[in-house]
């Protein structure tokens, strides 16, 4: 089957977004103020500590990769939601992450030892293309060789070096915690969460954007020192360390 790439405006709109992500966006996440945001955050949970999490909002968690078990990307809002406190469904609308396609390509790949061009990686890419006019920063399917080569090397990265942290805070893989303390990927990541689940390691750093209600009300408990479920849960660690009201 011939694949169909975007149109002549979606591909312009990709070029776009690609220049400016280089040009302006990454910069500039890269010179976020982490501190001042946190000074703001403490200011607005001051106000309002039902809309706001006691969290630092920059804290990065380590947790079992195996642990994120459904995706967001698709339904999670595209604006930053660093220490949210949100009730409602929002965390019943995602899909399991392992059943995405760029994570079953990474098994398929890296496990079966298929090539790239038989794994559902090429429908991604082409998909992106179709709908953004970009995919992973490339804005044709020319690009679809590179961009595995690239995936290629980061999974031998990590098996012969270990999992290291992002240079920027903001580019770990990026969670929201559900009311029971689950954990959703949201984005930003999605390779290195995928090869970390294939290669079986212990914990990968995340940083977390949003918690439901439900589950602050279990952070306020544990840092009381109330007994809690999920006592040994990454997104307790700082209740335990800072008991008080």
């Amino acid at each position: 089957m011939t694949e169909q790439g975007p149109g002549s405006l979606t591909r312009l709109r990709g070029r776009a977004v690609v220049a400016v992500r280089r040009v302006l966006t990454e910069p500039l996440r890269r010179r976020f103020p982490v501190d001042a945001y946190r000074t703001v955050h403490r200011g607005v949970r001051s106000i309002d500590a039902t809309r706001w999490t006691d969290a630092d909002p920059f804290a990065v968690r380590w947790i079992d990769p195996t642990a994120v078990e459904w995706s967001l990307l698709e339904s999670a809002p595209s604006y930053p939601q660093w220490g949210r406190v949100e009730g409602g469904e929002w965390y019943r609308s995602g899909e399991r992450f392992a059943d995405r396609r760029v994570p079953l390509a990474i098994v398929a790949r890296f496990t079966d030892g298929r090539p790239w061009e038989e794994t559902p990686l090429r429908e991604a890419f082409a998909d992106q293309l179709r709908r953004f006019g970009n995919a992973w920063g490339y804005t044709s399917m020319d690009g679809f060789e590179a961009r595995a080569a690239e995936i290629d090397w980061l999974y031998d990265s990590i098996r012969e070096n270990g999992y290291h942290r992002s240079a920027t805070v903001l580019d770990e893989i990026n969670v929201d915690v559900g009311p029971d303390g689950g954990l959703y990927w949201r984005c930003y990541g999605q390779h290195r969460l995928a090869i970390a689940r294939v290669l079986d390691l212990d914990a990968v750093p995340v940083l977390v954007h949003r918690r439901h209600r439900g589950w602050q009300a279990t952070r306020e408990a544990a840092r009381r020192g109330d007994p809690v479920e999920r006592p040994d849960h990454p997104d307790l660690v700082d209740c335990h360390s800072r008991r008080g009201p």
